[in-house]
């Protein structure tokens, strides 16, 4: 009887959903292992990518800083070179020309009438300037002192006639 008893239980509409449930569990069960363990090494993937790519960053970034610091020494070299060029003698004075030369077209770009003043003031520094390499003007200062802000006295005028 109690093998009757306990066929009998099992075969109860009760005790074969009990199993059917517990039959359809143990699947899903299984399923979803079988997906954790999937998505376990996805994640595992996903993370030896990312330290990939960091030491890879990592690297470049490295690599730009070093460039950087490179360019830096650079800078700081020309800059200092060219401070130094600037203050070799005679550059001082070059630079002050092309100053000059500078103002001179923006001058005669802008103020009209200057272009024809400048060419007269230029013709003329011109004969002091030959009068003096030829020894008169220094002369003429040696005998006869003038003031500063005069140019070329009337003299000048005489000694360039009989000098050419």
């Amino acid at each position: 009887m109690s093998d009757q008893l306990s066929t009998s239980f099992l075969l109860k509409p009760l005790a074969i959903g009990l199993y059917i449930g517990i039959f359809i569990a143990i699947i899903v069960f299984i399923r979803e292992k079988i997906v954790q363990h999937r998505l376990k090494k996805e994640i595992e993937k996903l993370k030896a990518h990312i330290q990939t790519k960091l030491e890879i960053e990592a690297e470049s970034n490295e690599r730009r800083k070093k460039e950087i610091e490179e360019l830096k020494k650079q800078n700081e070299n020309l800059r200092i070179m060219l401070q130094n060029y600037i203050e070799k003698p005679g550059r001082k004075i070059l630079r002050q020309l092309h100053l000059y030369q500078k103002a001179i077209e923006i001058l005669t770009v802008k103020a009209p009438g200057f272009a024809q003043s400048w060419q007269s003031a230029l013709e003329e520094a011109g004969r002091e300037m030959r009068l003096m390499e030829s020894g008169i003007i220094p002369f003429i200062k040696k005998i006869i002192p003038w003031r500063k802000g005069e140019s070329v006295p009337k003299i000048k005028k005489d000694a360039n006639k009989n000098e050419m």
